[in-house]
């Protein structure tokens, strides 16, 4: 049994084998990984989970604005007698405005055009802008915690982006196998 090593003599690698699901099974990628202290593995967790959260709500926001960009450039092409008529409670006509089809008795409710301004800001993030964004971050968390690799692309972000693309659970497979090596779950294996 080999005997414990801490402070300036701690181990700084480790092999890291890592088994990738591919449609066609598991491949097996072998990695050189950085040796880091608990604290520091998760302060990095924690700086890429902030880092999502913060693109996530990017692209919200961006898809907001664009929603609320196009909703007020509806809104100003709307005709002006709509905006100048009285407005009553939506379903609230007299009988003699529906008789005469008044037109200031069709114009919705404040509440009404509230639901319809809150309708047209809800617009939804494109699932591959989520995808795109899932790789890129997992990645550039991985590019910290390895050095190397065995497969003939040399190691840097694109590759493992295109990696983490490409295979949709690698970065979990990457994540789960350094987790489980350094916490020494994977003895023997």
């Amino acid at each position: 049994m080999a005997k414990l090593v801490i402070g300036k003599s701690t181990p700084k690698s480790f092999a890291l084998k890592v088994e990738v699901p591919t449609p066609h099974g598991l491949d097996e990628v072998n990695f050189d990984a950085r040796h880091l202290p608990s604290t520091v593995w998760a302060k990095m967790r924690e700086q890429h989970a902030e880092a999502i959260g913060k693109t996530v709500q990017a692209l919200f926001d961006a898809a907001r604005q664009e929603a609320e960009q196009a909703h007020a450039a509806e809104q100003a092409n709307k005709p002006v007698a709509a905006a100048v008529a009285v407005k009553k409670p939506a379903g609230k006509k007299s009988v003699a405005a529906v008789a005469a089809n008044d037109p200031a008795e069709s114009v919705p409710s404040d509440a009404d055009a509230k639901e319809a301004a809150i309708t047209a800001l809800v617009k939804p993030v494109k699932e591959s802008d989520i995808a795109s964004l899932r790789a890129k971050h997992s990645a550039e968390l991985i590019v910290q915690i390895v050095t190397g690799w065995d497969l003939d692309e040399p190691l840097g972000v694109d590759a493992l982006v295109d990696m983490c693309d490409s295979y949709p659970g690698a970065a979990e497979a990457v994540f789960k196998a350094y987790n489980e090596t350094r916490e020494g779950l994977r003895l023997g294996n």
